[in-house]
């Protein structure tokens, strides 16, 4: 359903060289080079949810992990992406609704593979009887919605002191608006295209990725003990904190292990 409903992205456009043009002036953004850049701001977050971790850890407090992850994905591309998050780590339920609603437009696409015509349907009718007839589409509204907000002033430049103040670095989109794109490829539609799929694509494939490290590693000690064993070989110091190099340096880091049979 993401895909289907966001056809100016990179990810939805079909023609080589056309696509070609588009995926060209994104590429550098997910280079090994930039997402190593990124550290400060996964680090970032990734302390805050060990922090929350820690206090449920001693309150017996019952969370899902699944969402907490989806809560740290999110917040990092969305900081990536746009230079400011939400916070879902800080939700007291890490933003349950939001996974719920990233699973409902997964699994709307294969209803809508079936009936293309459904989607050009619903984005003509109101979001108010959209919401009426299906009540759980009103976050995927919001967040539709939601991305506009973001794009729009820095496509317009209108971005406040305060916004322009706390902005951690110069996000995608700052980058997509002064590039050497053509005009046409630099609408509030287009551009609210790739958003979606940025924040979409960038929060459920990795926070899966982690839900099912942390399954299996629950399951097997021995694993938990030999990633724990590598893991201090390379405790951080004040002089020389934890880096990707590091890290890919780890034999089990880098040879997967085989599945434990339960």
């Amino acid at each position: 359903m993401i895909l289907a409903a966001t056809p100016g992205s990179s990810f939805a456009t079909v023609g080589h060289e056309h696509h070609r043009l588009r995926r060209g002036a994104l590429n550098s953004f997910f280079s090994k080079r930039a997402v190593t850049q990124l550290e400060p701001v996964i680090q970032e977050k990734v302390d805050k949810l060990c922090r929350r971790f820690g206090g449920v850890s001693k309150t017996g407090e019952v969370i899902r992990a699944d969402a907490a992850y989806v809560a740290l994905t999110m917040d990092v591309i969305s900081q990536y992406a746009f230079a400011n998050d939400d916070d879902y780590l800080s939700e007291p339920d890490f933003k349950l609704a939001w996974k719920e609603t990233l699973e409902g437009a997964f699994e709307g696409g294969a209803l809508l593979r079936q009936f293309p015509w459904m989607l050009p349907l619903m984005n003509s009718m109101p979001d108010s009887w959209v919401t009426s007839m299906n009540p759980s589409m009103k976050l995927m509204l919001d967040w539709k919605a939601g991305v506009r907000l973001r794009v729009q002033p820095i496509l317009d430049r209108t971005e406040s002191d305060r916004d322009l103040k706390e902005a951690s670095h110069r996000s995608i989109f700052h980058e997509l608006r002064d590039s050497n794109l053509p005009p046409e490829e630099k609408t509030i539609d287009r551009l609210c295209d790739e958003g979606q799929i940025f924040t979409g694509a960038g929060t459920e494939t990795t926070a899966a990725t982690l839900s099912q490290i942390t399954f299996y590693l629950l399951s097997d000690k021995k694993f938990l003990d030999t990633l724990r064993a590598e893991l201090r070989t390379v405790m951080p110091t004040p002089q020389s904190p934890i880096t990707v190099i590091k890290l890919e340096q780890l034999p089990y880091l880098v040879k997967y292990p085989e599945t434990p049979e339960l």
